[in-house]
């Protein structure tokens, strides 16, 4: 509504001064008035339309490619990395936070408010029914939470597992249930449960395997491991897999893709 008002005006302007030019002027200087008048009104129409093309341009652009953005990172299975996150004032390993174990199936889900101790995990077995060995001053089966960060080199499908490793005499008829649980920049990417066959007079396994659509970034990690205590109980240890994009297989987890904060 502004701009035709604004031309209106300009040509009110320029016609009259032109029109009391022309009746003092010979026809052909008038007609080359007239002619010098209908540039200068096309200059005025594309003085009027720059601006608004220039403003057009910039808003929609940065919404353009937020909306990409956005798209691209909703893909499904994919976990956005931590945002402004620098490995280079990070420790090495997870701080591992030992809770007493769950006596029951129904309850290997419910994490306990107390701890019994912790330690700094660095990769390999995690030790639950002698966690003594890492400084815990515990002499029952434990469960263990992980917390801290998964630093990922490599675009594409990362996969992550828990292998439970139990060791138990002969008079064991009842099979214990085993769960792990994994959180990744406090999304869940599973959680799953396993029972370890018994009796395991020789060491028996279970493994429980997830996979997320990860990019190259720190993510937070947090996982849940426990198991219910068996009797005639040996050994009973977890150890963290992993499988990147490259890797043939699973394998052992080690302390430079496992970090922490503090001290």
């Amino acid at each position: 509504m502004t701009k035709p008002l604004i031309l209106l005006g300009f040509a009110a302007l320029i016609g009259a001064t032109g029109i009391a030019s022309a009746q003092n002027a010979p026809a052909d200087t008038t007609e080359q008035r007239l002619e010098r008048i209908e540039h200068k009104l096309d200059a005025i129409l594309r003085r009027l339309d720059e601006p608004a093309t220039i403003d057009a341009g910039q808003t929609t652009a940065p919404a353009v490619q937020a909306t990409q953005k956005s798209a691209t990172s909703q893909k499904a299975g994919a976990v956005p990395a931590a945002a402004g996150t620098d490995s280079t004032s990070y420790k090495p390993g997870a701080v591992a936070i030992a809770r007493i174990a769950p006596a029951k199936t129904d309850a290997l889900s419910d994490i306990p408010a107390d701890s019994v101790g912790s330690y700094v995990y660095q990769g390999g077995a995690i030790p639950l029914s002698e966690l003594s060995r890492n400084g815990v001053r515990y002499t029952g089966l434990a469960a263990v939470e992980l917390q801290g960060w998964l630093k990922i080199a490599q675009p594409g499908r990362t996969q992550l597992a828990v292998e439970y490793r139990a060791t138990t005499g002969s008079n064991v008829f009842i099979d214990p249930t085993c769960i792990a649980s994994v959180w990744l920049e406090d999304r869940s990417i599973g959680s799953r449960r396993g029972e370890i066959p018994m009796p395991a007079r020789e060491e028996q396994t279970v493994s429980l395997v997830y996979g997320a659509d990860l990019q190259p970034g720190l993510y937070k990690l947090r996982a849940w491991l426990a198991c219910t205590p068996p009797r005639d109980l040996r050994r009973l240890s977890a150890v963290m897999l992993i499988k990147s994009p490259s890797d043939m297989n699973l394998r052992l987890i080690n302390d430079t893709e496992l970090l922490h904060q503090g001290g």
